[in-house]
Formats: C-alpha cells, structure tokens, sequence
C-alpha cells in the first residue's frame, strides 16, 4: 500500500493526538515551498513531553511504515522537526510556537485542524 502525503500527515495526527499533543494543525505548504507538502504542527508541555512525542513518532514511522525519520533540534530547545521526506511534524512548546507562529508565516497554506480524531478544513471569513 502507498501512502499519500497526506495520508503520512494523519499517521503523525494519530500519533500526537494518542500522546496527549495540543492545537495539532496541518498545512499544506505544497506549492509554496520544495521542502515539503505538509506541516504538522503540534503543541508539547515541556521537553520530556516533546522528545517522547518525537521517539515514538520515530518508532512508529519505521516500524508501521518502514521509513526513516529524520530530526532537527532537541527536545530541550523545546523545538523538534521530524522530517518525513514529504511531511515535516514541528513540536513546540507553547512559547515557541506562539513566538514563531509558522500559521501566520504560512497563511496563504491550505490548514486543517485535529478534531476529534479526523482532518478538519478550516475556512476563515
């Protein structure tokens, strides 16, 4: 079975919503940058919080998927990416990520937010 890009950004969703991540929001950037398709953004409590979130994503991701993750940052800069090839997950902390606010970087991304165990599209009037 091949994976859709999206279909990998739900996989992490999946996995950031078991773990107990908050605000989880995906863009999809693809068209506005090379580097990926889609973000998933999630908020952690602290840095134990995010490097057990990144540990198991990586797990999970070899084990169910059979690819291999790569990170970027360490849990106690309270800010990790897992790159996924087309799918890159950020992990904060609450102030970082109001601080750098990748949703209002990306506006012009299509978002959707993680609710209730689905995707959801999100429309601004």
């Amino acid at each position: 079975m091949v994976l859709t890009a999206r279909d990998k950004a739900e996989f992490f969703c999946r996995i950031a919503d078991a773990k107990k991540v908050s605000d989880i929001v995906v863009l999809e950037v693809k068209g506005l940058t090379p580097i990926a398709d889609y973000f998933v953004l999630g908020t952690c409590e602290n840095a134990l919080h995010i490097e057990a979130v990144a540990e198991e994503m990586e797990l999970r991701a070899k084990h169910d998927l059979g690819i291999i993750v790569r990170r970027s940052g360490e849990a106690r800069s309270n800010w990790v990416v897992l790159d996924a090839d087309e799918v890159l997950v950020h992990l904060f902390n609450p102030d970082l990520r109001d601080y750098y606010d990748l949703e209002t970087l990306w506006a012009a991304a299509p978002r959707s937010a993680w609710i209730e165990g689905a995707l959801r599209a999100e429309t601004f009037v």
